[in-house]
């Protein structure tokens, strides 16, 4: 029994010395050049059906898996969850965080591997833009000295070519958009609330300038509101508009929070719970988008729908992409049911 004893003392010695050896942290990455704008890349990366159903490299080892979505493609919290038999892909799940400048961060879980955080950084440059895809993997304790046989790198780095491959052909191949040749995509929205401010603006003679000033203004005074009550909005700056007519426009400048934050301090509360939307992902300024929205208004003639109120969402931070081309707004027409 000593002998046994002995024996297994010295084992876990060795498995403690090989543990002390092995890497804490585990990096693996890999790039490539796209030929398109950065905002076209980042709002399919954040959709995690397009991953699924375009460019995972793991769909094709096993296309028969049971995949869940959750969330609204390009919000906080969109993520897909899946189960396979097969053993190279297993149960997990992916789940989009956030977009911060040029990083867009995402955690990505395997049943008995643990959690891992992904990022993707889209730069543009004179090709395009490049587009890197990293996995962070903070290594227990007890688990690294098997990182001194397995390599990461080989075992994930193919797996990241082979994706980001399908992405740049699905990316490069896809129909530009144009005034006639817009994507309308039929949505389904979990419940979501958002808080604003309501005023009818003036628009006559196509003059934005008040709908602009007034937009931004209380966004400033939102922001500031969210941060003093501790509130976490899920989406960039976004408009509700109820009626547009040809002198003015019935509005409210508003920000996504979580569901069941009650109105205050002069804000209202608009939510939608389980809505059905329209969704066009529109690049430009305001001043061309109306060839959007009468496209969306066709799609609903054609299909016998029915609003019940707009949401643009701001995407693209102007204040740091002066190039108007390349401002994401992404516009829903939420339908009546």
């Amino acid at each position: 029994m000593k002998k046994i004893a002995y024996v297994l003392l010295a084992l876990i010695a060795v498995v403690i010395i090989l543990c002390l050896c092995g890497p804490s942290h585990v990096t693996v990455q890999r790039s490539a050049e796209i030929n398109a704008p950065s905002e076209v890349i980042k709002s399919k990366i954040t959709d995690p059906k397009f991953f699924q159903e375009v460019w995972s490299p793991w769909t094709e080892k096993d296309p028969g898996m049971k995949v869940t979505y959750a969330g609204t493609a390009g919000q906080e919290g969109a993520s897909l969850s899946w189960v396979s038999d097969s053993a190279a892909v297993g149960v997990g799940s992916m789940t989009y965080k956030y977009t911060h400048g040029d990083t867009i961060m995402q955690s990505l879980y395997f049943e008995g591997q643990g959690e891992a955080q992904i990022y993707h950084v889209v730069v543009e440059n004179d090709k395009g833009s490049k587009v890197t895809w990293i996995m962070e993997n903070d290594i227990p304790f007890y688990l690294r000295f098997m990182m001194l046989f397995w390599d990461l790198d080989k075992m994930v780095g193919p797996d990241f070519e082979k994706g980001l491959n399908k992405l740049k052909t699905a990316i490069e191949t896809m129909p530009a958009t144009t005034a006639t040749n817009y994507e309308i995509n039929e949505e389904h929205w979990e419940p979501r609330t958002y808080i604003g401010k309501r005023a009818k603006i003036n628009v006559e003679n196509g003059d934005m300038s008040k709908m602009t000033a007034f937009l931004g203004e209380n966004w400033v005074k939102l922001n500031q509101y969210l941060s003093e009550n501790k509130l976490e909005s899920g989406c960039t700056p976004s408009a509700i508009f109820f009626e547009w007519g040809e002198k003015e426009t019935d509005m409210v400048a508003v920000m996504c929070v979580p569901n069941g934050t009650e109105g205050k301090d002069g804000y209202e509360k608009w939510s939608f719970p389980n809505a059905t939307v329209l969704h066009l992902a529109y690049y430009g300024d305001e001043a061309g988008s109306m060839s959007a929205h009468n496209a969306i208004s066709d799609y609903m003639k054609k299909n016998k729908q029915e609003q019940l109120c707009v949401v643009e969402e701001y995407v693209t931070d102007r204040a740091i992409e002066k190039d108007a081309s390349k401002w994401l707004t992404n516009i829903y027409y939420v339908l009546k049911k």
